[in-house]
């Protein structure tokens, strides 16, 4: 299976197999430099009563900082609550937004109702004050059935993660989350699927803001508004969300999430490659003429972020330190005991995975791979790099 690249420009997701959720990761940049800042963006509403910022627990999830802007006016911002699990988060903020959203009481959502999407997508390229898109409610529960989400066509992007799903009277029905990725799948379909996106279900989201006590309001949908006011509702309590973090892990470190609960999970051991001296031969070497891979490709760490929804789901971090542009990335994995170092012969492997990058020198980026939910151990075998223009 193949993954695309999140480093701020595409989002990263679970291929086909058996349908596939690709988390919407937020559009980011990822700084140069040995201690790579990355700060990324996502979106957020207010609800009513005391002002407190919804978002999706993958924009704030290991954030070292965290701001929230509207506007030309910015504060900083904490997190007050967090469920992985469901993919939701709660942010206190000094921040003044001049509005609030509303959940829908009522009557029950519909197949086929129309839908009406905000949020900050792309933030380095697109509008700073905001987009708006339009859809309609195309299923009443996620992939596999999933009755944790809906599927909506409202187009999202990389940007668009914990911004609201409205109804056409202005109500919150949904948490926009995820969506397909085209290109992965059309590799292995043939046919480019379109506009399949998710959105947290409204009972889930009242779920946990009842499971934290948060106030908010309720209105029964009423008669549809035209879309430029909901935009302008929308836009008056949607703020963007920035997060800054930090790519950097000591080698060999071992890291994993755990969804939240009574019993913490057990973590799972993912030794990260960077650990391996440097100039050890590569199992599968690059193409001729190109730069060996291991002491120019390096793995820094491996993490599981959904491991009871979607443990098969890992995010990989990579850095480049070749002079060269990097386009490809073939990764090798096996289960069982981790070990420090990475294996010499490809038979050792369980199975291999190219992760598809546009990584230039110096940069650091995360991919996002399927694999299955017993990998231990994972290695770059090999690279393919832009050749220098003559």
């Amino acid at each position: 299976m193949t993954a695309r690249v999140r480093g701020g420009r595409s989002a990263p997701l679970r291929v086909l197999a058996v349908s596939a959720l690709a988390a919407l990761v937020p559009s980011g940049f990822t700084a140069q430099g040995d201690l790579a800042a990355t700060v990324r963006s996502g979106s957020g509403f207010a609800i009513s009563h005391a002002v407190r910022i919804v978002t999706n627990a993958h924009v704030v999830d290991n954030c070292r900082e965290l701001r929230v802007v509207a506007g030309k006016r910015q504060a900083p911002a904490t997190v007050s609550a967090l469920d992985r699990e469901a993919d939701l988060a709660l942010l206190d903020t000094t921040l003044a937004v001049s509005g609030t959203l509303a959940l829908r009481g009522g009557p029950e959502l519909r197949l086929g109702e129309s839908v009406i999407v905000f949020g900050f997508p792309l933030a380095s390229s697109l509008s700073h004050e905001g987009n708006l898109t339009t859809g309609n409610v195309s299923a009443l529960a996620g992939l596999r059935d999933d009755p944790n989400y809906i599927q909506i066509t409202a187009p999202v992007q990389p940007g668009n993660s914990g911004g609201p799903v409205l109804d056409q009277g202005g109500t919150v029905i949904g948490v926009v989350t995820a969506k397909l990725d085209a290109l992965s799948v059309a590799k292995f379909t043939g046919d480019i699927p379109q506009n399949v996106n998710f959105a947290v279900k409204l009972e889930s989201l009242k779920g946990f803001l009842d499971a934290h006590r948060v106030r908010y309001d309720t209105v029964l949908s009423g008669p549809s508004l035209p879309p430029a006011d909901v935009a302008q509702a929308a836009k008056a309590a949607s703020v963007r969300i920035q997060c800054t973090s930090s790519d950097k892990t000591t080698a060999g470190a071992e890291t994993a999430r755990a969804s939240p609960g009574a019993e913490p999970a057990a973590p799972l051991p993912v030794p990260a490659p960077g650990a391996v001296a440097p100039g050890r031969p590569m199992p599968l070497p690059p193409a001729p003429g190109q730069p060996p891979a291991p002491d120019q490709v390096q793995l820094l760490e491996v993490r599981t972020p959904y491991p009871a929804a979607a443990p098969a789901l890992r995010e990989l971090v990579l850095v480049n330190r070749s002079p060269y542009s990097v386009l490809e990335v073939t990764l090798g994995w096996s289960e069982g005991s981790g070990t420090a170092r990475c294996p010499g012969s490809t038979a050792t492997y369980r199975g291999t995975q190219q992760l598809f990058v546009s990584l230039a020198p110096g940069q650091t980026t995360t991919a996002i791979g399927e694999f299955s939910p017993r990998a231990s151990v994972f290695c770059v075998l090999a690279a393919q790099f832009l050749p220098p223009s003559r």
